[in-house]
């Protein structure tokens, strides 16, 4: 089991470096808009479009890492203060909770796809099909819908075994020494 989980850290966390990828390339494809157009030019031709699909792109594609990495925002009113053992419940928890959440946007956006892709939609600017846009979006939430599982049972295993089967793995030391 602790192979697969850091198989999906893994996958994970090169998921969420595309992710930033896309960020990077919306900011430089505005601000070399931006640029352009300041220095009396036409600009970029699709810009709005190109920058739409990254955003989305960042957004789908890091929130699997958010999920494996157990790192969302939460709020533990008396969480901590449990055993650990029901303290691992209440995470195995809400992580089903928020598989079911991305599960259900991923069901629900493929019913959008589908009617995108049956009415031919485009870009406004440079005429990309709709159903681009949407790949991102579906592959990020059934990702992070399993990763969101891969979460849950490894809290799950936490809170009947009383310790976690796939503690942080350790970082590599920056100069070669051990790290303690």
């Amino acid at each position: 089991m602790l192979n697969l989980y850091r198989l999906s850290e893994t996958a994970a966390a090169w998921a969420a470096r595309a992710g930033a990828l896309c960020a990077l390339l919306a900011g430089l494809i505005t601000c070399a808009d931006i640029v352009i157009r300041h220095a009396g030019g036409e600009g970029i031709i699709g810009t709005v479009d190109i920058t739409q699909m990254m955003i989305v792109a960042t957004a789908f594609l890091t929130i699997p890492y958010g999920f494996i990495a157990d790192s969302h925002v939460a709020v533990d009113i008396g969480v901590e203060r449990l055993p650990f053992r029901l303290q691992a419940l209440c995470r195995a928890f809400a992580a089903l909770l928020g598989a079911l959440l991305m599960a259900a946007m991923g069901w629900y956006g493929l019913g959008q796809f589908e009617t995108v892709a049956m009415m031919g939609d485009r870009s406004q600017t440079i005429g990309w099909p709709m159903t681009w846009f949407w790949y991102p979006l579906l592959a990020g939430a059934f990702f992070a819908a399993l990763m969101a599982v891969a979460v849950m049972l490894r809290h799950l295993a936490a809170a009947v075994t009383g310790r976690d089967p796939a503690p942080a793995a350790t970082p590599p030391a920056l100069d070669g020494e051990a790290v303690p």
